[in-house]
């Protein structure tokens, strides 16, 4: 018994040690902060027919006069906290390996959180450099994509004054109520579950808009222009900021915040409400006669932020007139989108078909294949409606105070 007892000891105090020695080896494969080129962005654009150029916006751990990389890398300006390096090759495996050539330590992709395309890799198919960036271990499913007018290249690099660099204020901005966050999961979700493989990314103006001299950030010009479509990985058309808001509208992302302004004639007033909360709902329909309808409704509530006009909020009668003219307000804003989308675009970037292929899958199979003729003749049904519970610091307008004193 006690023999039998000691051997069991030993192969217990065996296997600890054995444990011991791998724990002791975890940092084997380890490479030192030192050693590597952290990237933060990256930019992809087309440079000829079978030619893609790969920039990455690299970060300096402390700041240097020290010269930049040579072969195509530019320096940043203003804090000098990154600088770009860019190379080609036929493909994006043959661009990083090129790309790493050049630098003298090794790429680290794991900080990197975006992805801009230029407008004409966007146009040609991003479907090879999505496969690779999904291959590629060291890459992040979560890092954000956009498309930039123009070359992507130059919106890397620019100072922005407010933020570190340019890609940590791109991936600010898209969590304002201006923009919107779509990452790599988010696209590769889109293209392998859904027949139309429709998708939008945020749109950018191009980078010699954004900058002066020197690739200071212009204050007074926005990053965001609006939304880029994708249909089957290719670029097909976008919408500016204005079709976006319908489009936010449509799809559930209009952000609490978010501020509705209304043109009041005849004296050029102004009604503002500003949202608190808002949801949208799509109903789809299809009537024994075959007709395709999507019933879109919107229950919004917001707080008055600006009254010019002559109505009084505290007016039961007037007050119905104010929601009223808010609700028309959004109600144009997303008849303006679907008008985009189905007459000019032709591309479902609403995801209608979705809703119609739960709602009725048999029916959806008999179009499936030609989805986006059938959402072109999709009849639309609206109820909208934008209730304001709150006039703000004022009951009255300054006039009607002014008046009353009188």
């Amino acid at each position: 018994m006690n023999r039998s007892r000691s051997i069991r000891s030993r192969l217990i105090l065996c296997g600890l040690s054995v444990i011991s020695v791998l724990q002791l080896t975890g940092c084997w494969d380890r490479v030192e902060v030192n050693d590597i080129a952290i990237i933060v962005g990256a930019g992809i654009d087309q440079v000829s027919a079978n030619q893609v150029k790969l920039s990455a916006e690299i970060y300096i751990p402390e700041e240097s006069n020290a010269e930049t990389q040579s072969g195509g890398s530019k320096s940043a300006s203003g804090n000098g906290k990154t600088f770009v390096s860019s190379a080609s090759g036929s493909s994006m495996s043959e661009a990083m390996y090129k790309l790493q050539e050049r630098l003298s330590r090794k790429l680290y992709w794991g900080h990197n959180d975006i992805f801009v395309f230029g407008q004409k890799r966007a146009a040609q198919g991003i479907d090879d450099d999505l496969d690779f960036i999904m291959r590629y271990v060291r890459m992040r499913e979560r890092a954000n994509v956009y498309v930039a007018e123009g070359r992507a290249v130059d919106i890397l690099g620019i100072n922005p004054r407010l933020e570190p660099n340019s890609m940590e204020a791109l991936s600010e901005l898209s969590k304002t109520e201006i923009s919107t966050t779509v990452d790599l999961k988010q696209v590769i979700e889109r293209i392998v579950e859904t027949p139309e493989e429709t998708f939008c990314v945020p749109y950018l103006n191009p980078g010699s808009l954004l900058t002066g001299e020197s690739h200071i950030r212009k204050p007074n010009v926005s990053y965001f222009q609006g939304m880029s479509i994708f249909n089957k990985t290719k670029m097909v058309g976008w919408m500016n900021n204005d079709l976006t808001w319908g489009y936010f509208w449509i799809t559930n992302r209009i952000k609490a915040n978010t501020i509705i302004a209304v043109g009041h004639h005849p004296h050029n007033e102004t009604v503002a409400v500003q949202l608190t909360n808002s949801k949208t709902k799509l109903v789809p329909h299809i009537t024994p006669g075959g007709k395709w309808i999507m019933k879109i409704i919107v229950r919004s509530q917001g707080n008055m932020m600006q009254n010019t006009t002559e109505i009084d909020f505290m007016n039961p009668k007037e007050h119905a007139e104010l929601v009223e003219l808010v609700s028309e307000e959004v109600q144009i804003s997303i008849k303006n989108t679907m008008r985009e989308l189905q007459k000019k675009i032709k591309v479902d970037a609403v995801d209608f078909g979705n809703s119609f292929r739960k709602k009725y899958p048999k029916q959806w199979n008999n179009v499936k294949t030609n989805w986006n003729e059938t959402f072109q003749q999709v009849q639309l049904e609206f109820d909208v409606q934008v209730s304001i519970p709150r006039p703000g610091v004022l009951n009255q307008t300054i006039r009607q105070m002014k008046g009353g004193n009188h």
